[in-house]
């Protein structure tokens, strides 16, 4: 029984870790972004990511770690009665996961050739979109359902009603990330503030299972 608790435990602990850093990080590509040219205008905006390239990269090593910490949270609640929302949650993570070397490792070339021909940033950055759209889509879902199934079969988590709210921002951003899969006009601010909150909320979640009480017995 201890062993599971503390097996839980650190479940706990690595949500609260991954998505409580997920927060920060995304805020501050948002911050960093800001400003930048269109996909119509590919030079100039290759000129502006790469000159900010080194920060950018700095947050793509801390993400990828923060996602491997939600993935594996979600791993070890398998064997709780949410396992079917946790086990997307954790192949939500998987399908993101290859994004990231790719951008780290591509981005640099791709960012340079676009000033004289735009061909290999559009290809990049397409296939970087496309694994960012449908990883999270799964996520999200996941996350939404994972909060359902828990609602009534945890004890130990955060207050009913801020599990609804995780639900519903997670459901939102889920959807939203579903209707730019399908090619519909979706803009990802929209999706991404609901994600961000559903962030917040898995954070709160991981906290109560990382401190709740040790259960009585051997």
């Amino acid at each position: 029984m201890k062993v599971l608790y503390e097996s839980e435990r650190l479940g706990g602990l690595f949500l609260m870790l991954g998505a409580a850093s997920l927060l920060f990080i995304i805020v501050e590509y948002i911050v960093l972004s800001a400003g930048a040219p269109g996909f119509d205008q590919l030079p100039e905006r290759g000129a502006f990511f790469l000159e900010r390239y080194s920060s950018f990269a700095r947050g793509w090593h801390f993400e990828v770690v923060a996602m491997a910490l939600v993935g594996a949270g979600a791993l070890v609640r398998l064997d709780s009665p949410a396992k079917a929302g946790w086990a997307l949650v954790a192949m939500g993570v998987a399908a993101v996961l290859p994004m990231y070397p790719l951008m780290i490792g591509g981005y640099v070339p791709a960012l340079e050739a676009a000033q004289d021909d735009v061909l290999a940033y559009t290809i990049l950055n397409e296939i970087a979109w496309e694994i960012f759209v449908a990883g999270n889509m799964i996520l999200n879902l996941g996350v939404a359902l994972a909060f359902w199934l828990e609602c009534g079969a945890s004890p130990q988590r955060p207050p009913r009603w801020l599990m609804w709210i995780g639900f519903g921002a997670n459901l939102i951003a889920g959807l939203g990330m579903l209707a730019m899969h399908a090619g519909l006009p979706v803009q990802i601010s929209v999706a991404g503030t609901f994600a961000l909150v559903g962030f917040l909320v898995l954070a709160i979640f991981g906290a109560f299972q990382a401190f709740r009480r040790a259960p009585s017995g051997p």
